[in-house]
């Protein structure tokens, strides 16, 4: 509805709020009067769009026309008519136009030769049309009367002369074609007013759409001004939307968008059907605040506006309480989130310290021994890279201990498949070494030292290293949310992507395969024998990595 034809005019309107809400108090004072006898001095000074309203000024400017037409064939006066015609003019532009509340016509002195000044008015209340002459007890000529004066001192040279073709009649006969030429208004030739409050007359809001009557000076053959027809447009009616601009969907009253006065924690939702009053609307809880009434969802716009207008709005009023965490929506302080168990918690995060404080003593002590038989024959360096992946492993449950983050998510991996890699695979490693030594027969020598065998160890760190950067890089959404089956509470968790059982799929493999390499040396010597143990690690490994995948 709103022609938007100026985006830099329209963005003046709707940043002067200062003067828009100027407006709206006035609005409020004009109508709270017990007493209203100032005719239409009562204006507001503003500038509306008023495009929306053009298709009504049709009857105003085909009144003009007409009444232009009977001066000119006349001789320049209305004489030929009668108070009748005149107010059945008027009364007929309001039939039909709910918005259309009045209409006049106001002529210049001389014109109607009856009275010395003449304005028919008739306007619609209740349902029932009334009509009179204002001009008995309001001098629209005086020069302050805006629907009569902005028309009046206007200049026409410019204004357009139609030419109509016209055969009159003679008896049974058409006379000869005859082209007669008339000045003509037009939607652009008239006025609209600023909107004023009409005390005495309909005692409501109103705006007047006033359009020229011309006759056609006898020395210069120009248009010149005779008197104005006009229609009221009711503003009563109209709703003032004074929340935020919506691109979609505007008015000619858009100017007050953006004038109420909800609190920071809420939100303005218009209400329609309140008419030319400010206050039309509620102020509604934003998402995560909730309404400290629990019989109530929102505040009254009108109340909000009554306590700025008297100076008593002050901090802390109208707002709304914040949810509880976790909350999208809420009516009341209700929790959303699942409180974890945080005994339980705190039990499982001693036995990691006391897990991790049990590895960093067994690294310490193999390195203390690393001279010793059983230990040098194990091989120092691949035991410590044991301990280091496990204490990565074990550390991951610290990352664990708060809840589900994106970041969280995102690095534990890093902890728990790095630290798996390296202490499976130097134990791998060490278990292929002796597997090598021990298959190819006593009589061959077989040099593999611990350089030799680390360096076959990299290609794994590298494998897993760009598998990690690459689920870290391209598995964006590391967390999802799940709800309790009584309650509904919400709690987050690291969600399982394919990333996340393609490497579990993997790391299954690879301790198969390590029950291979240990089915292999299930024949070395004592000494060297570890193959018991470690296929009891790699199957406590298999067993419980498959029962936690199953229940998480």
């Amino acid at each position: 509805m709103f022609n938007r034809n100026s985006k830099c005019q329209n963005s003046k309107l709707f940043s002067d709020t200062t003067i828009a809400q100027e407006a709206l108090e006035y609005v409020s004072a004009v109508e709270s009067r017990t007493s209203c006898n100032d005719g239409t001095s009562n204006t507001l000074n503003l500038q509306f769009d008023t495009s929306v309203w053009s298709i009504y000024t049709e009857p105003a400017i085909r009144t003009a026309n007409l009444l232009t037409d009977i001066l000119i064939t006349n001789n320049g006066t209305l004489d030929s008519l009668s108070d009748e015609m005149f107010f059945t003019l008027v009364r007929n532009n309001i039939r039909g136009a709910s918005v259309i509340f009045g209409s006049a016509i106001a002529i210049e002195l001389g014109v109607y030769g009856k009275y010395p000044k003449f304005s028919p008015y008739a306007y619609e209340k209740n349902g029932t049309i009334f009509s009179h002459d204002i001009a008995i007890n309001y001098d629209y000529l005086n020069g302050e009367t805006e629907w009569y004066e902005a028309v009046k001192i206007k200049t026409w040279d410019g204004v357009h002369f139609a030419a109509d073709e016209i055969n009159y009649r003679s008896g049974n006969v058409l006379l000869p074609m005859e082209i007669v030429s008339r000045p003509t208004a037009v939607l652009s030739d008239g006025h609209w007013t600023k909107p004023y409050y009409d005390c005495g007359g309909g005692d409501i809001w109103m705006v007047t759409y006033s359009s020229p009557i011309f006759d056609i000076n006898d020395t210069t053959n120009e248009a010149e001004f005779r008197g104005v027809a006009t229609i009221d447009i009711e503003l009563t009616n109209i709703d003032i939307n004074q929340c935020e601009p919506d691109e979609t969907s505007s008015g000619a009253l858009d100017i007050f968008r953006g004038t109420h006065k909800c609190q920071p924690t809420t939100t303005c939702v218009f209400t329609a059907g309140l008419g030319f009053t400010r206050g039309a609307y509620n102020c509604h809880c934003q998402n995560g605040y909730y309404h400290p009434s629990t019989t109530h969802q929102y505040f009254l716009g009108m109340t909000v506006e009554n306590h700025y207008a008297n100076r008593s709005l002050e901090d802390g009023m109208f707002q709304c309480l914040r949810c509880a965490p976790g909350c999208t929506t809420c009516v009341d302080s209700s929790p959303c989130l699942f409180e974890t168990n945080v005994v339980l918690r705190s039990i499982l995060l001693i036995m990691a310290i006391l897990t991790l404080v049990g590895i960093v003593l067994t690294s310490v002590m193999t390195y203390y021994y690393r001279e010793t038989k059983v230990i040098k024959s194990g091989s120092t360096s691949f035991l410590q890279l044991m301990c280091l992946g496990s204490s990565l492993m074990c550390a991951q449950l610290f990352l664990m201990f708060p809840d589900a983050s994106e970041v969280l998510c995102s690095i534990i991996p890093w902890f728990f498949h790095t630290g798996f890699c390296l202490m499976y695979v130097a134990l791998l490693l060490k278990t292929w070494r002796i597997s090598v030594i021990f298959r190819v027969g006593t009589f061959k020598r077989v040099h593999l030292p611990d350089k030799v065998v680390l360096q076959r160890m990299l290609p794994a760190v590298g494998i897993m290293t760009a598998y990690l950067v690459a689920w870290t890089a391209t598995d964006t959404e590391r967390t999802i949310t799940l709800t309790t089956s009584d309650d509904k509470l919400k709690f987050k968790i690291c969600s399982a992507s394919w990333w996340y059982y393609a490497i579990h799929g993997g790391e299954a493999l690879l301790l198969l395969f390590g029950v291979y390499l240990c089915f292999t040396v299930r024949k070395a010597p004592a000494n060297f024998n570890e193959s018991k143990y470690i296929t009891w690690s790699v199957y406590n490994a298999i067993i419980l990595g498959s029962f936690i995948l199953i229940i998480t």
